[in-house]
């Protein structure tokens, strides 16, 4: 949002959202960076066999760089470093198991291109490297590439060129809710079996993969120190992949902010329910909005894949707990778009959070001494957060890259409101996002 509609959003919604201070979204101070509790296994992590495990760290250690943050960026870092260098000492550190954050809760669109910056010859070359990596390694991700999309509108005059509208869409949609649809194509593929070949490819290159050892603080300087609750890291430097958990950590909080959304997975449709879903036809389906907050898609064993909007928390805590009323908005915005999915049991649930910015870029590069980052992705990481590990990676070993140019450190993204103000226009924007909704 631009800065006049956060601020007509804030004024706009600041009564109405007031008793959400006195909620669960809303905290008085920022709270201190603890470890989670374990995160359920998304259907992604479900539907792989099981990932090795790897110790927490237990020892003080010293290292040529440490990762902070084992998805798919931080995986990428670390390849990408110790191929580049294999003499180098690489750890990647993660707070919980390898890929159970964003990296395995989201849907699995792999495009060709950066959201909000369209097709260009750098996102090409990014969906090219990624898909090389799965070729190089051996890995069966499930890719489908040029596979159909549609973008799906409430009202017909958001939408350009639409290829169906109104009672035709309705009906071939099998939906009363949209007006209008645009075609388009994407790439998808099965975010756990890519951690899987990550995780793989890091172990043989040599790095270092310490689970369940979240960072509590860093130190920026020469050298770089991290520390658990219990040990230190001292690295020549650090790279944080650390995504919608940046902020909690001291960085870029001015720069970026937290979506959460919540997915459900229906249990394998019936031959009938098959059939009224046109998940055939329309396999994967985004929702025109500010964040396309709502994703449909298939999967490859015929489960109903549905995401929706659940909130911002102040202070970007990542944090959520589902409440009846999160359940109950989520199945009654599910029944609004497709009333064939009533009643058809829910195998899988979890809750996500993306990281955003207000130019929609990533926010990379150096961020302070002996401290580079690469984190808000704008839920679009599959490919982006490959190739900016990539590039990020070139840049740390003082190495060229044609792409160099691409990376955007804080200081040159457009600040976010304070914090105040944020939380009131996020509040405000998100209880007009639900009026609309209905």
């Amino acid at each position: 949002m631009g800065r006049g509609r956060w601020i007509a959003a804030g004024v706009a919604g600041a009564l109405s959202t007031l008793p959400l201070f006195i909620g669960n979204r809303i905290v008085r101070k920022p709270a201190p960076v603890v470890e989670e509790p374990e995160r359920l296994p998304a259907y992604w992590m479900d539907t792989i066999p099981e990932l090795p495990r790897f110790r927490p760290l237990d020892e003080n250690i010293n290292v040529d760089v440490a990762v902070v943050g084992g998805g798919f960026t931080g995986l990428a870092i670390g390849y990408y470093l110790k191929r580049f260098d294999p003499s180098l000492r690489v750890a990647v550190l993660e707070a919980q198991r390898f890929g159970s954050g964003s990296s395995s809760r989201n849907s699995g669109g792999a495009p060709n291109y950066f959201r909000g910056h369209g097709q260009t010859e750098e996102a090409q070359r990014g969906y090219d490297l990624l898909r090389q990596f799965c070729i190089d390694n051996g890995l069966d991700v499930e890719l489908e590439e040029q596979a159909p999309m549609i973008t799906l509108h409430r009202h017909q005059d958001t939408a350009t060129d639409p290829f169906l509208t109104g009672d035709a869409l309705r009906s071939e949609l099998n939906s009363p809710y949209y007006d209008a649809a645009v075609s388009g194509i994407s790439n998808r593929l099965h975010p756990g079996k890519l951690i899987a070949g990550l995780i793989e490819a890091n172990r043989q290159a040599g790095v270092e993969l310490y689970e369940h050892s979240p960072i509590v603080q860093v130190q920026p300087g020469k050298p770089v120190w991290l520390h658990t609750a219990a040990n230190r890291v001292i690295a020549g430097q650090v790279a944080l992949a650390t995504n919608a958990y940046t902020p909690g950590m001291g960085f870029a909080a001015d720069r970026m902010f937290a979506l959460h959304h919540r997915v459900i997975v229906t249990r394998p449709l019936t031959d009938d329910e098959w059939d009224a879903s046109r998940l055939e036809q329309f396999p994967y389906r985004l929702e025109h909005g500010t964040f396309y907050t709502h994703t449909t898609r298939r999967t490859a064993d015929r489960r109903l894949f549905f995401r929706h909007l659940l909130g911002h928390r102040a202070y970007e805590r990542t944090d959520w707990t589902f409440t009846a009323d999160d359940i109950a908005y989520g199945q009654e915005s599910l029944l609004r778009r497709y009333p064939w999915a009533e009643g058809i049991p829910i195998d899988y649930e979890w809750h996500g959070v993306t990281a955003r910015t207000r130019d929609r870029w990533p926010v990379a590069g150096q961020i302070d001494e002996g401290v580079s980052i690469a984190a808000g992705f704008n839920g679009n990481g599959v490919m982006a957060t490959h190739y900016f590990g990539h590039i990020l990676a070139h840049q740390m070993l003082g190495k060229s890259h044609q792409d160099m140019g691409m990376l955007s450190p804080a200081s040159e993204h457009p600040a976010v409101p304070p914090e105040l103000a944020r939380s009131i226009g996020m509040q405000a924007w998100l209880a007009l996002e639900r009026k609309r909704d209905g």
